[in-house]
């Protein structure tokens, strides 16, 4: 979920499936070229654009701060974000990496804990954060050793240009897929909260999903995809990840309110009787894929260390691992806290489970859904970018022509969310199919192409994790087929 564009300067950081990506100028090129650096060489020609829009602060930042100190009215928010979360720091590196990892798989994380047996979904929540540091840590070490500044980059290094076009392939279908998923995740979001408000026996026609895509795709993807530039929606990603802690924090308030209430039986009770471990291949099958899907964001880690300052892999290991641990004990939390509340009837989405019309649930509905619908134009944008690149040359285009792109683009993630199923559905055939590439058969390969002699025991288990993953993918998909059949 990560797109690839042409930029100008190594400063350009930005975003959008996602995640999960903004176009931004060039105001600090001239002090950061020299510390953007990787090695002496020549800079690479790509930079990674993250689908969840990785850029919450500006790179006008010294203009941004004397702004700030000059207008009375700023809120503490802004300036604890500006003096406590800059650019480059550790904390600022590890909030843009935690938005980059959190996005729409949260929604459908606990159902695939409830299908996978509690303490067994828990585990593997857990062993796809283990794996995944692993893998970014080999990331990491491979562009050191290949001088790459980029995902791209390293494609290229290590295979040519046909590797490099086929990266950009299977970023373009993870941007597509991903667009897609959000505007389902969205429209059931808002079915969910109109439902709320209009009853549930309402035949009104914005309590129809299909309609309510529709609506979204007329109303706010499509005016927002057909504009240039999107860097008014750059903070998109900061409004999502505060959805996602709001609704963590209801979750856990609301499982013991709800024992209180005697909606549900406490945490003994579920312990002893809801299935813990549960092996059946195909819950496994669907389970596996949603947690792969969650913690795709290798195509941003290099982009993020360049901008690190006092760079160094240890410093960058202290980032990913406590990007990591908080988004591992976000997933947890969820997972732990929906299926604890409602058992083997825990859904898909699990918003879509009855919390009794609660208002802070239905705020929380409302709030996720505007983020997800916001982020589809941003995913657009660098899907549209990615194509002009690698069809047009990166030729500019015509009004005419970026309008007739830009609306095919809308038409067709349109008529596929249409097409397809929920957002478990949607993420999990992501999960099996681009973010395994991404995620773990890319990096085995850049491994053992440019890793040394000290590297083969890393190398063995890089191996050996891509080919479990491309198993259990190649069956996922095989159930997939056959379930929709």
């Amino acid at each position: 979920m990560m797109p690839l564009r042409e930029v100008a300067a190594p400063s350009e950081l930005t975003t959008a499936l996602l995640d999960g990506h903004a176009e931004h100028g060039d105001a600090t090129v001239g002090v950061a070229e020299e510390d953007l650096r990787l090695s002496d060489g020549d800079d690479s020609d790509y930079e990674i654009v993250p689908t969840r829009e990785t850029l919450v602060f500006d790179d006008e930042y010294g203009a941004r701060r004397v702004a700030l100190d000059d207008a009375k009215a700023a809120g503490f928010f802004q300036m604890y974000l500006m003096d406590k979360i800059q650019p480059g720091s550790v904390k600022g590196s590890m909030f843009t990496m935690t938005v980059a990892i959190v996005g729409a798989g949260v929604l459908a994380l606990p159902y695939a804990v409830e299908q996978s047996g509690l303490l067994l979904g828990l585990a593997l929540i857990t062993g796809g954060a283990l794996v995944t540091n692993f893998s970014l840590r080999l990331l990491l070490s491979c562009a050191e050793l290949a001088n790459a500044r980029s995902y791209m980059d390293l494609s290229f290094i290590t295979g040519g240009s046909r590797l490099a076009a086929l990266t950009q392939f299977v970023v373009c279908l993870n941007l597509f897929g991903t667009s897609v998923g959000y505007l389902v995740g969205s429209a059931e979001l808002l079915q969910l909260a109109m439902k709320s408000f209009l009853g549930d026996a309402t035949h009104s026609v914005l309590v129809d999903r299909q309609n309510l895509i529709l609506l979204l795709c007329t109303c706010f993807v499509l005016p927002l995809a057909l504009f240039r530039s999107l860097e008014s929606l750059r903070f998109t990603s900061l409004f999502s990840i505060l959805c996602i802690t709001f609704m963590t924090l209801v979750i856990v308030i609301k499982y013991f309110q709800f024992v209180h209430l005697g909606y549900t039986p406490d945490i003994m009770y579920q312990l002893h009787h809801l299935r813990l471990f549960d092996w059946r291949p195909q819950r496994l099958l669907t389970a596996i894929p949603l947690v792969i899907f969650v913690y795709t964001c290798h195509p941003n880690v290099l982009p993020i260390y360049l901008v690190l300052k006092r760079r160094s892999s240890r410093r960058m290991y202290k980032v990913m691992n406590r990007s990591i641990g908080l988004s591992a004990a976000v997933y947890c939390l969820c997972g732990a806290f929906v299926v604890f509340t409602f058992g083997e009837h825990t859904k898909s989405n699990f918003l879509k489970n009855d919390y009794h019309r609660d208002v802070a649930v239905l705020i929380g509905c409302i709030g996720f859904s505007v983020a997800l619908i916001l982020t589809v134009p941003l995913f657009l944008h660098t899907l549209r970018d990615n194509l002009r690149e690698a069809l047009l040359e990166n030729r500019r285009l015509s009004v005419v022509q970026h309008a007739i792109v830009s609306a095919f683009l809308v038409f067709s993630v349109f008529t596929v969310a249409e097409l397809s199923g929920d957002i478990a559905s949607v993420l999990g055939v992501l999960g099996a199919t681009t973010n395994p590439v991404i995620c773990f058969l890319l990096p085995a390969y850049f491994v053992h192409r440019v890793g040394p002699a000290s590297l083969a025991t890393r190398k063995w288990i890089a191996l050996v994790i891509a080919m479990l993953a491309s198993a259990v993918s190649v069956c996922s998909v095989l159930h997939q087929l056959q379930v929709l059949a």
